[in-house]
């Protein structure tokens, strides 16, 4: 998940939305990805897995049939191996042929429980990367892994109070290349915890209206951010702000970033992970209390419409940040990490970052407690704004389950997009989906 870049470009599954020059890091293409081509004898050949089901979705005691399947006629047979993998348990390698007389193969499995199953196909043809399909089995009925604890809500308002005991000490950098008649746009920057720095661009119209907010939280990696992601709102008649989830600088080099994720950076995505009180999420997490403390004491928000959304790690964060600021009204999720860290007690695949290691097989103690304060799962369970999440069924980064425990844990009016055949990239009906919510949440008219 994590990439080294100077500017938030769409080609990662969880950014932001692109619609009428919007930076998108929800770029969203169709992964018939499960679909591949070889040159294999005189006639293009093409080999797909899927579902027998449209939707991939099953109930208990049911068989999903995977089929793989060969189109074309080849010169030779197509050799390979495939696996079944449900939950945690460790896949299981079985060969397959396909030919001219054999152009399918079928692969039935049994689900015995709520979960998902991914089908790996391994073609023994160098021209044919691995294919993927994936099936879930009521996934509504997932719960989670581990209990929330005791003094979750407590240790959460104590950190809440000691940043607000930190003046935000806001400074505003007017950018000249990206205001204009109708808006104005900053850089910004705010203090945070142990002397670090919350960095971002800030838009908004121009004129002394009452305008719905929106806050952009972000996925995982280092690299700037953009400010036309906040310009584009603004130019809509929203108040934006877009913070970076690490304290570094936005605009720079590539090298910048480069240096920074072989430096100081480097593995941060478990820096800490054994104390709750040391765990590099906790800066973060307070990055999105105060920004949006920040968007919610301006003078031009309406007070009625706040919406915070990302995708990635900054789904995680978009949860994480209805939980920290209650004025929040929607969050939109795309495939967002930080989700059932503790899915291996149940024999499940925990989200990104894979927070707990194995010791002896079995989960370190003190990364598992310091998890169970990290957890969307656990955030979830107060967060009354309207959510709408996604989930690919064969996403390897964010497995879905870990996602539907999140997301099943909302005590709020909510929706899922099910992307049956897509993996952390989503598919092409996220962006139309997204796009109406974000609208319609803020009051935007098409």
């Amino acid at each position: 998940m994590e990439r080294s870049r100077n500017n938030n470009t769409a080609d990662h599954p969880s950014g932001k939305l692109i619609v009428e020059g919007f930076i998108n890091n929800l770029l969203i293409f169709p992964l018939l990805a499960i679909i591949a081509v070889t040159g294999v004898g005189a006639q293009e050949v093409k080999i797909a897995a899927a579902a027998d089901r449209q939707t991939a979705l099953y109930t208990v005691g049911e068989k999903v049939i995977f089929s793989i399947t060969l189109t074309g006629v080849p010169h030779m047979d197509l050799p390979g191996k495939y696996s079944l993998t449900e939950g945690g348990q460790p896949p299981t390698l079985r060969e397959y042929i396909l030919s001219a007389s054999k152009p399918a193969v079928a692969i039935e499995y049994e689900f015995k429980r709520p979960g998902f199953v991914l089908l790996n196909v391994f073609p023994s043809d160098s021209g044919l990367p691995v294919l993927q399909a994936g099936a879930g089995c009521e996934p509504e009925k997932l719960r989670p892994s581990q209990p929330k604890p005791d003094d979750f809500d407590t240790f959460w308002d104590s950190q809440k109070a000691r940043l607000d005991a930190i003046p935000a000490n806001e400074i505003m950098i007017p950018l000249q290349e990206v205001t204009s008649d109708s808006i104005e746009t900053y850089a910004i920057t705010f203090d945070n915890i142990n002397g670090s720095k919350i960095r971002g661009y800030y838009s908004k119209p121009k004129g002394n209206g009452l305008f719905p907010a929106i806050l952009f939280v972000n996925w995982a990696g280092i690299y700037s951010l953009n400010p036309a992601n906040v310009t584009a709102y603004a130019k809509r008649g929203v108040i934006a702000l877009d913070i970076n989830p690490h304290d570094i600088e936005n605009g720079q080099s590539i090298d910048y970033y480069k240096e920074l994720g072989t430096g100081r950076l480097l593995g941060w995505q478990l820096q800490g992970r054994s104390n709750r009180e040391s765990s590099y999420y906790l800066r973060m997490f307070l990055s999105c209390y105060r920004a949006g403390k920040y968007l919610t004491g301006r003078p031009e928000w309406d007070k009625k419409r706040f919406v915070v959304t990302g995708g990635s790690m900054g789904g995680g964060q978009s949860f994480i940040t209805a939980y920290l600021c209650p004025q929040i009204t929607a969050l939109a999720a795309a495939v967002p990490a930080l989700c059932d860290h503790g899915g291996m007690l149940v024999d499940r695949i925990p989200g990104w970052p894979q927070w707990i290691s194995q010791v002896a097989d079995k989960p370190e103690e003190k990364q598992l407690a310091a998890s169970r304060y990290f957890d969307c799962v656990n955030f979830a369970q107060t967060i009354r704004a309207r959510a709408l999440v996604s989930v690919g069924f064969i996403d390897t980064l964010c497995s879905p389950s870990s996602v539907y425990t999140a997301f099943n844990a909302l005590v709020g009016a909510k929706r899922m997009h099910n992307m049956p055949t897509a993996g952390h990239k989503g598919d092409s009906n996220w962006r139309a989906e997204l796009k109406t919510f974000l609208y319609s949440e803020l009051g935007i008219q098409n």
